[in-house]
């Protein structure tokens, strides 16, 4: 036993060393790029309120609008390390690569020391997970409580010790206050504990009480903290109905879509959200009210179109298992540009290539179901609340570990699956695996139009660092990747304005409204610049009139 931790211990580090290898050779990439010291969408949120925590406002004054944990995890490294992007990179490389570790360790324990092997390389070598890793965004630290949580549920089921089931809940707690949905995960382990083989049932219920215990340690001090400081119970964030929603209305299409055009950023989306409530409802609303409201309407949706609902929780289903990474802010795409390690790993390992691994690998292993169950059940019960809300490719992270673990089984175990195999199930298992992989890679979106959301975001942050030459190049490269990206049109429109070129303004501004005819903004702007272009003409001719006289 002494031996085999041992073993396990080596092959951690020196997967851990791999690991960080590959991430510190992908920041060293980035350097070069004109994203390294960019910090855009939510990740401008997330840094401006880490800034005011780091400041001494550790409590704050309002219920938490997104999950709190990342601001507060960037708030400590930037009042003990330092605030430059690259030092929390820097940090982030190293949580990336103990997640690999987790994971190998949480392999080991689950399938065998090969598989876990298999499951940790997986995850060092997973270009979204490398990508994530690097970016000023939660999926990093989604990931490694991810993989710490597997990593102490195989322990707990190899050695039963109370203790550890304590732990187990204290971590998903923690990664509650980082991904909210993950909640889910407390009904499966619940259910797991409460059915442990080979131990009594007095010893079954104490381990789920200390489970309980351990999520209750970590959240309740943070529903306490909302409820003193709004009055209402909320138990991490307020924007559940808001978001249901978003991903639950006759406009929704699977992915996000803020409630006003072009309004999508937190710090103006959640006062949206609540003039939008009160105005229908012509009263003044308490922030579970909001959430409420937007609930209701969701439901409504559901219960009146029961038929365009299912078409959508289809369309939901399809961007989840695909293989291209949907963005919102920053695309991996745009990053490999400037990175060999992301040209590489994206061609070789993306989710269309891990996911129809992870199904091979479960169609190996489902003779022992019985005891892997609590697997399924954790990646359905998440899996489920991308298909509530609305797909993302930061959003889906969490499940990569799950999926990880059983593309290692798969890949440890394949040789042995078709020796031992009869010829006909191992044809099943593969053109099911097969099949599957065409579903995954099947073209429902491109990667051209990723990089037109991430031009259109560099273009805006280099207006604000007044660099417009620079922005103008960035919003036409966002309309050449992607010529319905409306909100590129406008602010293209927008510089052209200000630096006089109207007519060229006109046109964009008109374009953007082609796309979106909801775009108040960009109507605003296209009348003025009819105004300005209609006074320039009309000074023109006072001119022309004065010089002929």
């Amino acid at each position: 036993m002494a031996s085999t931790r041992r073993d396990q211990l080596a092959w951690s580090l020196g997967i851990f060393g791999f690991a960080w290898v590959v991430r510190a050779l992908q920041l060293w990439q980035l350097s070069d790029s004109v994203l390294a010291d960019m910090i855009l969408g939510d990740a401008s949120n997330y840094d401006a309120t880490a800034r005011e925590i780091a400041a001494g406002d550790w409590i704050g004054d309002d219920v938490f609008y997104q999950a709190p944990l990342y601001s507060y995890f960037l708030a400590v490294v930037y009042r003990f390390v330092g605030d430059a992007p690259l030092v929390v990179r820097v940090l982030q490389s190293f949580l990336g690569a103990a997640s690999c570790a987790f994971l190998a360790r949480a392999g080991w324990s689950l399938f065998g020391k090969r598989a876990g092997i298999a499951a940790g390389l997986l995850l060092a070598l997973y270009a979204p997970a490398i990508f994530f890793d690097s970016m000023l965004q939660k999926a990093c630290i989604d990931v490694f409580l991810v993989t710490a949580l597997l990593w102490v549920f195989a322990e707990l089921a190899d050695r039963r010790r109370a203790g550890l089931a304590f732990a187990l809940g204290a971590l998903l707690g923690t990664l509650v206050l980082s991904r909210e949905n993950a909640l889910v995960f407390a009904v499966v382990f619940s259910a797991w504990l409460l059915w442990l083989p080979d131990v009594e049932a007095r010893g079954r219920a104490a381990r789920a009480a200390l489970f309980a215990a351990g999520i209750a340690v970590v959240l309740l001090p943070v529903a306490v903290r909302n409820w003193a400081v709004s009055g209402d119970f909320h138990l991490t964030t307020s924007q559940m109905g808001h978001n249901f929603f978003i991903g639950n209305n006759e406009a929704a299409d699977g992915t996000y879509r803020p409630l006003l055009h072009a309004r999508g950023d937190p710090r103006v989306e959640i006062q949206d959200a609540i003039d939008l409530a009160e105005r229908v409802t012509g009263r003044t609303l308490t922030r579970a009210e909001v959430s409420d409201f937007y609930l209701e309407r969701g439901l409504d949706f559901i219960r009146s179109h029961p038929g365009d609902w299912l078409r959508l929780l289809a369309r939901k289903l399809s961007l989840a298992f695909n293989a291209v990474e949907l963005v919102d802010s920053e695309d991996q795409y745009t990053h490999a540009e400037s990175s060999f390690v992301l040209r590489l790993t994206g061609a070789v390992l993306h989710f269309g290539v891990l996911a129809p691994l992870a199904l091979l690998g479960a169609w190996m292993t489902w003779p022992e179901r019985r005891r892997l169950w609590p697997l399924y059940g954790l990646f359905l019960a998440y899996g489920s609340t991308l298909l509530v809300f609305y797909v993302f490719s930061r959003y889906r992270m969490p499940g990569v570990p799950l999926l990880a673990l059983f593309a290692g089984a798969g890949l440890a175990g394949a040789a042995a699956f078709v020796r031992e195999r009869e010829r006909s199930a191992v044809a099943l298992a593969l053109g099911a695996t097969l099949v599957f992989a065409i579903f995954c890679n099947w073209p429902m979106t491109d990667e051209d139009r990723m990089r037109s959301v991430t031009h259109f975001n560099i273009g805006n942050e280099l207006v604000a660092r007044e660099r417009i030459d620079e922005a103008t190049w960035h919003y036409r490269e966002a309309i050449r990747l992607h010529a319905e990206n409306a909100l590129a049109n406008h602010n293209l429109g927008a510089v052209l304005a200000e630096g006089g070129q109207l007519e060229a303004a006109r046109t964009h501004f008109e374009r953007a409204l082609e796309i979106a005819p909801d775009y108040a903004q960009a109507r605003a702007n296209l009348a003025r610049v009819r105004e300005a272009q209609a006074a320039r003409e009309a000074a023109g001719e006072r001119d022309a009139r004065a010089r002929a006289e």
